[in-house]
Order: structure tokens, then C-alpha cells, then sequence
């Protein structure tokens, strides 16, 4: 996909699948959405075990585009474990050998150092298996620290600077009003530092609930998503979305199975594509900021 050049007062949309990896159900649905161009990016989740098959798919389909879903706890009912294996991560995880499911847990016990072994390793991992790496987010928002203001962006913007990589920190996020006057704080000082390092951030945000709300149906979360697309800034915003084909294996790793099957539908649906090509979204990738980084240009 070629990226059209941004002016300042243009709406440029990332349509992001986190989670690649989880499953083959997920892979499968996020290859056939690369196809349909009906999203434009995607994060791996390098400790999953359906994770092995992403770099033969991108090998296979260069319309993929692929990032690191930095990963620091277990999902659900999918436990899983660090991918660096040079020495125990022993802050990292449970007696059991395994990543946390609780941010707390990571944000209380991390330690620096393996904390950036382990997100080095993932990197390395994508990059090694012949995966260009197009940039850094977060699963679960656990080097964001959400749960008790303790994070690990600083070790993240390290590797984004080493590996000249844009990460998924929206510039809006100090204007969400869910959170504390302290953490916005610290998102506006983690801000400034990114900026100060040349690190690529995008604008804004629109994530799907991860669950299905109550009695919310299909039609109702079409409805939603239109309606935030149409009044979404200029600037650089990202959907976030969790699709994946509905199976037993889906099933049986995470409750939710039935919102990321409806997620799949959704952006293969000729509604959402109508929208935004009617509100003259321009569709980009995150290769598109990293080129930016990489020749320290202004994204306008």
C-alpha cells in the first residue's frame, strides 16, 4: 500500500489488528483482511505459539504489515512465557514460570533490566524470523503504566530509538478524562521525551471495547464505529480492533470470541469502507510514520 502525503488539516486513519499470533483462527482473519484492504497494520504477539506462522504469511503476502504487540503479562486463558531465554526473568513472572494476567503484578515486581531483555527478545525474535518490524505498541497497556503509575516507556523508547521504530502513544491520550491528574502527568512527560528523541507518535485513538457491551449486537457497534470515524481530528488516529474467525481453539483461550469474530465482520463490512472513504479518510500504515522517523521528517 502507497501512502498518500499528508497535509496538516488531513484525518489519516491506522487501522490496526492487535493480537496477530494468538491464534491461527486470528491469523487466518487478519490475512484475509490484509487481502480485502480492509485494515492497513497489525501488532505480534511474539510469545504465542501461532506466532511461528506469521513470517511464512508475510513472506507469502506483502500487503501484510506487522509491528511488536510488546507483551509483559498472560491473556485470559492463554498463559504465556518470556521469549528471552538467557537467564531467568524471575521478576517477570509467576512461581509457575508464566507472565502475570494482573498489570500490578509487573508494574510491582518488574525489574529494568529484564524488562527490557524480554522486550529486546521479541523484537529480535520478528526481525530475526525476516519480519520488517514497523513499530512498537503495548498489549494490555503493560509498559504504560496503567495500574500503579510505575512504567516502562522509557526502556521502550530506548529500543524505538535503537531500532527505529514509532510507538503507539496517542499525543490526545492527556485528554482522555478516565484518567488521574497524575498519570497525565506522566503521559505528558513521556510525551515530551519521545519528542525530544524523534520517536513517531500518532494523534489519537479510537479502541473498541474488548468485550461486547451489554445487549450491544452488531449493527449497534457498526453504528458506533461510524460514527467515531466521522468525527474523528486531523492528525494521525488508530482503530484498534481484535479480529479473528470464531473457532473452538478462539474459544476456548478467551470469553470474548464472539466480539472478535463480530470484529472481523466489521471491517470487512462495505459500510465502514463507504464511511471512510466518504469522509475523506486517508488510510495509512505504521510503515508510513516509520519512514518519517527514519528520515527525521515532519509527518505534514
Amino acid at each position: 500500500m502507497g501512502h498518500p502525503r499528508l497535509m496538516p488539516n488531513d484525518r489519516a486513519i491506522i487501522i490496526n489488528a492487535d493480537d496477530f499470533g494468538i491464534t491461527h483462527s486470528a491469523n487466518q482473519a487478519i490475512v484475509e483482511l490484509f487481502e480485502n484492504d480492509s485494515i492497513t497494520s497489525s501488532s505480534l504477539m511474539v510469545p504465542c505459539t501461532a506466532a511461528i506462522e506469521v513470517p511464512k504469511l508475510c513472506s507469502m503476502n506483502h500487503k501484510i504489515k506487522v509491528g511488536i504487540h510488546l507483551t509483559l503479562t498472560s491473556t485470559e486463558n492463554y498463559s504465556l512465557k518470556p521469549v528471552f531465554q538467557e537467564y531467568d526473568l524471575g521478576s517477570l513472572v509467576t512461581d509457575e514460570g508464566f507472565f502475570p494476567k494482573d498489570l500490578t503484578f509487573v508494574e510491582m515486581n518488574a525489574d529494568p533490566s529484564q524488562v527490557k531483555a524480554e522486550l529486546e527478545a521479541q523484537i529480535i525474535w520478528a526481525l530475526s524470523h525476516g519480519i520488517d518490524v514497523t513499530h512498537l505498541d503495548s498489549h494490555a497497556g503493560s509498559v504504560m503504566g496503567l495500574a500503579t503509575g510505575r512504567d516502562f516507556l522509557e526502556i521502550v523508547f530506548d529500543l524505538c530509538e535503537k531500532y527505529e521504530l514509532p510507538f503507539n502513544l496517542p499525543l490526545r491520550i492527556i485528554d482522555q478524562s478516565f484518567f488521574s491528574r497524575s498519570q497525565k502527568s506522566l503521559f505528558e512527560q513521556r510525551i515530551v521525551s519521545a519528542k525530544r528523541r524523534g520517536i513517531k507518535l500518532i494523534d489519537d485513538l479510537i479502541s473498541l471495547p474488548y468485550h461486547l457491551e451489554p445487549g450491544e449486537n452488531y449493527d449497534q457497534m457498526r453504528d458506533r464505529l461510524i460514527q467515531q470515524i466521522e468525527c474523528c481530528k486531523p492528525g494521525i488516529t488508530q482503530i484498534v480492533a481484535h479480529p479473528a474467525k470464531v473457532t473452538r481453539e478462539l474459544q476456548s483461550l478467551t470469553p470474548h470470541f464472539e466480539k472478535r469474530g463480530l470484529e472481523f465482520l466489521l471491517f470487512n463490512d462495505p459500510l465502514i469502507k463507504h464511511t471512510l472513504q466518504n469522509n475523506h479518510i486517508k488510510l495509512i500504515s505504521w510503515e508510513y510514520l516509520r519512514s518519517l522517523q527514519q528520515s527525521k521528517k515532519s509527518p505534514y
